[in-house]
């Protein structure tokens, strides 16, 4: 970015805080105007969710392919997403502009890309491609990934069946936040699956999944509630 892309840059961030993207649009035409592929992406980001200007699919999809010409692996990941999303779904090129993406080291992509394996969209199913594609994601922080990497592990999907891995991932999960690496975690030491039994630390990954919306978490706080009641004399 040169000094005077990047004078607007702040200012157009500052608008965006303030969720006024209807005044940042005319900015980021300018700096889009002037060649840089930022200002293209987040004139694609725009038009994909109609934040500021009217909704429109094309133009999406034009802004985005302006930047996914200088490798800009955000906008070939939604180029991909907005694909995958039309009626009917594209998703022979979806499944292309994920694999450039991730080619480009963004882990969202290879999230997608796990998940076509897994599902067997627009290739074979493979769980052991998919696994892959999800490590990959794992180990750049995407906190689903690493959720259904632990789930992997511990039930032996596409890997060989490790507990002590299995626990690590939810565990990084969790700590990211993820409601249902909580849920998973509570279950483990509930049961003393892949760890040793602990009822104590069962109850405090179901109330944190809970706090984070993960309604199964809620059903098996409120069953160990009433197993306690129960065994009280």
């Amino acid at each position: 970015m040169t000094t005077h892309i990047k004078q607007m840059a702040v200012e157009i961030e500052r608008l965006l805080d303030q969720n006024e993207w209807h005044l940042a649009i005319p900015l980021l035409k300018q700096v889009a105007a002037e060649g840089d592929p930022w200002g293209d992406y987040m004139l694609g980001l725009a038009y994909h969710y109609g934040q500021g200007i009217r909704r429109s699919r094309k133009q999406a999809e034009k802004w985005y392919r302006r930047a996914a010409v200088r490798k800009y692996d955000s906008a070939i990941l939604n180029l991909g997403l907005l694909f995958a999303t039309s009626r009917p779904p594209r998703y022979a090129e979806a499944f292309k502009q994920f694999r450039q993406a991730a080619q480009l080291g963004n882990r969202n992509a290879m999230y997608n890309l796990g998940l076509y394996y897994e599902l067997g969209r627009h290739v074979n199913p493979n769980r052991r491609t998919s696994f892959r594609w999800y490590k990959k994601a794992a180990e750049l922080g995407d906190d689903e990934s690493q959720c259904i990497v632990g789930y992997c592990y511990h039930e032996g999907v596409g890997v060989k069946r490790d507990n002590k891995q299995g626990i690590y991932w939810y565990r990084r999960s969790a700590r990211a936040g993820n409601p249902a690496a909580c849920y998973n975690l509570g279950l483990s030491y509930r049961d003393g699956n892949g760890v040793r039994q602990n009822l104590k630390q069962a109850l405090e990954w179901f109330k944190r999944g809970v706090e984070l919306g993960h309604e199964e978490a809620k059903q098996r706080l409120e069953e160990m509630a009433r197993d306690y009641i129960a065994c009280k004399p």
